[in-house]
């Protein structure tokens, strides 16, 4: 997917699908919604989700979000955020402990959502610096090597900019972008984001 891929562990129906629904309205796409933690590992076992929105509470069972957390922390080193209404210290120590990239507190609006996610990823992207010659290295080791303008494109995924903010930086189309986006995912062997930085991290 050209688009943020984004996973949903929440073990209420109704509040995953509110959720599914404010980010396709914030240009993001769901890549599937995890009810439990079996669920949860089973689809992030895919790797298909470049982040994922995390509730703490995932009803009865031994295993919770914060578990599935470190597991994410420690095995997929994806950025997550952490939804809940608990707020009490013991919940935020246990959470701060698993290194995630925010923390949202039920319930929240949907701007708030999207400043959170702007902020995680950015963090995210800070957090994983790239410089030009490093790009410039990983581009080299291609069978069929980046155009100018897909380097320009790639240098902005990985600085974990959406594709609408790309193409109003660069004055294209959505569309466009989305296109750029096709063909960098193919030429560098990869179906998503978040693999695309750990790839470039490997070179």
């Amino acid at each position: 997917m050209s688009k943020f891929s984004i996973l949903i562990v929440e073990d209420e129906p109704l509040i995953a699908h509110d959720l599914e629904a404010a980010l396709n309205n914030l240009d993001y796409s769901v890549c599937g919604i995890a009810y439990n933690p079996t669920m949860a590992l089973d689809k992030l076992a895919q790797r298909q989700a470049d982040l994922v929105i995390l509730d703490v509470h995932l009803g009865a069972g031994l295993a919770d979000g914060i578990s599935i957390g470190q597991v994410i922390q420690e095995k997929y080193h994806l950025p997550f955020i952490y939804l809940t209404s608990f707020t009490d210290r013991n919940t935020l120590d246990r959470a701060k402990e698993t290194y995630p990239m925010a923390y949202l507190v039920k319930p929240f609006e949907e701007d708030e959502l999207f400043r959170t996610l702007e902020i995680a990823l950015h963090t995210y992207s800070r957090l994983n610096p790239r410089t030009s010659n490093d790009l410039q290295r990983f581009n080299a080791k291609l069978a069929d090597p980046l155009s100018t303008k897909e380097m320009e494109v790639f240098a902005d995924l990985l600085a974990c900019l959406t594709n609408r903010q790309i193409a109003e930086k660069h004055f294209l189309s959505i569309n466009t972008i989305g296109t750029h986006v096709k063909n960098i995912f193919a030429k560098c062997g990869v179906g998503g984001r978040m693999e695309l930085l750990q790839a470039v991290q490997g070179c």
